[in-house]
């Protein structure tokens, strides 16, 4: 270890989170007192706890392990656009005149964005549920203007398929990046 110990380290990383021992003994299903003992150094975690806590924290093993201090939390947090796809949304709301019903889907869409948007930023979801999530959400998207839903007009099928690219951009993007870096050289 460089400056801190894992221990120390561990623990520096949950509180930058906010979070007790016993929120990530939850998370981690472990107990508490075996987050206290990692913290403390009385014991160390194996090697894939190690792995599940760089995973959980959003951090590769080797900066769990090495680096010398917590990451400003925005340096944690991974590229999402959630925002663009909102505001695509929100423009074919406001702008295409649709069916009651499609207005109605719309505006569970715009809350669904919104409410994964604030998730991803306050962090009260895990990134692996947000990008399902995400997915799950283009797949709709998509279904929707292909079977042409609620008799949506073709610009607001446009509107909606652009929201789906959007989300799947940096999820299909992550998958690239470990593709490539699992490639042996």
């Amino acid at each position: 270890m460089s400056d801190l110990s894992l221990g120390s380290r561990l623990k520096q990383l949950r509180k930058a989170r906010g979070m007790t021992q016993s929120q990530l003994a939850d998370d981690l299903f472990v107990s508490r007192k075996t987050v206290s003992s990692w913290e403390t150094g009385r014991n160390q975690p194996d090697l894939q706890t190690i792995c599940q806590l760089a995973s959980y924290y959003q951090l590769t093993v080797d900066d769990l392990l090495h680096q010398q201090s917590v990451p400003h939390a925005d340096d944690q947090r991974p590229i999402t656009w959630l925002g663009p796809a909102l505001a695509i949304i929100l423009m074919g709301r406001l702008g295409f005149v649709a069916l009651p019903e499609m207005l109605v889907l719309s505006d569970v869409v715009v809350i669904t964005l919104a409410w994964l948007l604030v998730s991803w930023w306050q962090r009260y979801m895990h990134l692996r549920t947000i990008r399902w999530a995400c997915s799950l959400l283009a797949v709709t998207f998509i279904v929707a203007a292909g079977l042409n839903l609620f008799k949506m007009d073709f610009g607001l099928q446009l509107i909606y398929l652009a929201a789906a690219v959007t989300l799947l951009i940096p999820i299909a993007g992550t998958a690239l990046i470990k593709k490539i870096r699992s490639r042996p050289t």
